[in-house]
């Protein structure tokens, strides 16, 4: 046959395929809430075009510490990770309610909250408000810009350029924005299930995600990784440890199911160091010993559910009433089942733990535990998948807020003659993390 008939048949080909990838991925990724994705009812112009490398694929040793992955990358590895994004950006567009410099006002927030400018992929702090002078806000505030900055560096780094945009951030374990008409838009770490006001909000990766107490997120990955073994070979027994204050709806009823039962190892512990039930703690990595480990909602979510993914352990979650960034890729059932759904007052959850150990090879829990390891630590739960979902976030925010002025005119005095100069608006990431202070 010609050359030229065989380029015909192949260009025909690979139209045909490229129109059936298309049309497959778009049936795939219709909105149903928890499950699936909410597509973009207009397209970002910001956004790189992605195409396809049939000779790339995510490999989770090289590539899930890469910052830089590009945005076809981004595609390839993680087609369900954007559920929060595309759920935000279609709350706005079904209601016509593009972002206002009104809605990133902080003003309605007393403290744990800042502003923030992405401008020419260099980051900038606006506004700080009351998270400097608390050490816990002071902790998350700096490791969120930290992610957001790694995540800009990381598109520099494969030529994607970023829109400019302006927003707002809480780093308090609730929102709490105002109620009624109100349209405030904020970026925060959760947000209520079953309370509409809350799809105003956009979901944001944790603190944890730049660190934990004395270690690297990156490096808190290794440590349960190095702790891998069959279910059958770890400590047959449900653990938990943790102070039942903060959600007693919840947690003072795990403790009254788990008393007395020889398959518990569940204990309350205190934060001061000098009260009984502080040397009950347990080191987070140290939970993967484990066969099942018990997670809990705090006083909203608990940032605790990603390090227990990160085990190859089974994680018991009761009905959750708040929800992060991915946990829609969470699977109750089914062949992709990634964890033990257990009723909020715990009263199935003996039988439950009962029915899983009464095989001592643990098989069908062992299925449940790989396909957590599979779904989290070695893909969703990944440094590069944070990346990814930092820059697509930015993507999605810009495609329904306002372009901001980046700059400003200021009086600056030079050789005594006061003269206006052009300076961009803010605090440079880059100096307010090595002398953190107030911006207004």
């Amino acid at each position: 046959m010609v050359p030229a008939v065989w380029r015909f048949l192949c260009f025909l080909l690979a139209a045909v395929l490229i129109a059936q990838n298309a049309w497959l991925w778009h049936a795939a990724h219709k909105s149903l809430e928890h499950s699936r994705r909410i597509p973009l009812s207009e397209p970002d112009p910001h956004a790189p075009k992605s195409h396809s490398d049939d000779s790339w694929s995510f490999n989770a040793s090289a590539d899930g510490n890469n910052y830089a992955l590009t945005h076809a990358q981004c595609d390839i590895a993680f087609p369900d990770l954007y559920y929060e994004i595309d759920r935000a950006v279609a709350h706005r567009n079904d209601r016509s309610l593009p972002i206002t410099p009104e809605d990133v006002s902080i003003s309605w927030r007393n403290d744990a909250a800042f502003r923030g400018l992405i401008h020419e992929n260099q980051l900038r702090i606006l506004q700080t408000k009351g998270i400097l002078g608390n050490d816990g806000y002071r902790r998350r505030a700096l490791s969120l810009l930290t992610q957001i900055n790694r995540a800009i560096t990381g598109a520099t780094a494969v030529g994607e350029e970023l829109p400019t945009i302006e927003f707002a951030v809480t780093v308090d374990d609730m929102a709490l924005l105002p109620n009624g008409d109100d349209t405030h838009a904020i970026w925060t770490f959760t947000r209520r299930i079953i309370d509409g006001d809350q799809h105003r909000l956009w979901m944001i990766p944790d603190m944890d995600y730049a660190a934990f107490f004395g270690a690297s997120y990156a490096e808190m990955r290794d440590r349960a990784a190095q702790r891998e073994s069959f279910l059958a070979d770890k400590i047959p027994k449900a653990v938990w440890r943790g102070v039942v204050w903060t959600n007693e709806w919840v947690r003072k009823p795990l403790m009254e199911a788990t008393k007395g039962k020889k398959w518990a190892d569940v204990e309350e512990v205190s934060w001061d160091s000098g009260d009984k039930g502080h040397d009950n703690m347990i080191p987070i990595e140290d939970f993967c010993r484990y066969a099942f480990i018990l997670h809990t909602e705090g006083r909203s979510w608990s940032g605790r559910l990603k390090h227990i993914l990160n085990c190859d352990s089974v994680a018991v979650i009761h009905d959750l009433d708040w929800t992060t960034w991915f946990y829609h890729l969470l699977r109750p059932d089914g062949p992709e089942q990634n964890y033990i759904p257990v009723r909020r007052d715990y009263s199935d959850l003996d039988k439950k733990v009962r029915k899983l150990t009464k095989d001592p090879s643990l098989r069908k829990a062992q299925v449940i535990a790989d396909n957590a390891v599979r779904t989290f630590r070695d893909r969703y739960g990944t440094p590069a998948a944070e990346a990814c979902y930092w820059r697509r976030l930015i993507h999605g925010w810009s495609g329904v807020s306002f372009r901001p002025n980046a700059s400003h005119e200021v009086s600056v005095n030079v050789s005594g003659v006061p003269t206006l100069e052009t300076r961009l608006k803010g605090v440079a990431f880059e100096e307010f993390i090595l002398d953190p202070r107030d911006v207004d």
